[in-house]
């Protein structure tokens, strides 16, 4: 399978909806605690997991903004139609707060 045709298998939204997850958990964050954070509604968030709603750029926007405050940068693309995160000091203190809390 070539580069292209795995990146056109993945739906936008489906990679979106992984990154999130993805940086929830590597902060130890529940979706309310990432719904607080961004601003973005409890319900929206839920909604967007589930992939009950299709993402709104000003939704993954506001999700992605919270996401990098805490310390984690998205690198799309990386490996070829996945994401990689790159999780800085400040992120893994954030974390070892949350799981602090939990």
């Amino acid at each position: 399978m070539s580069k292209d045709t795995l990146k056109d298998s993945v739906p936008e939204g489906v990679l979106i909806i992984s990154i999130i997850r993805a940086a929830r958990g590597v902060l130890g964050w529940t979706q309310p605690d990432l719904a607080e954070r961004s601003g973005v509604s409890l319900v929206a968030l839920a909604r967007l997991e589930s992939s009950a709603a299709s993402p709104r750029l000003s939704t993954v926007s506001r999700l992605k903004a919270a996401i990098e405050e805490a310390g984690i940068q998205v690198i799309e693309g990386q490996p070829s139609g996945g994401f990689t995160l790159q999780v800085s000091a400040k992120a893994i203190e954030t974390a070892s707060e949350s799981a602090s809390r939990s």
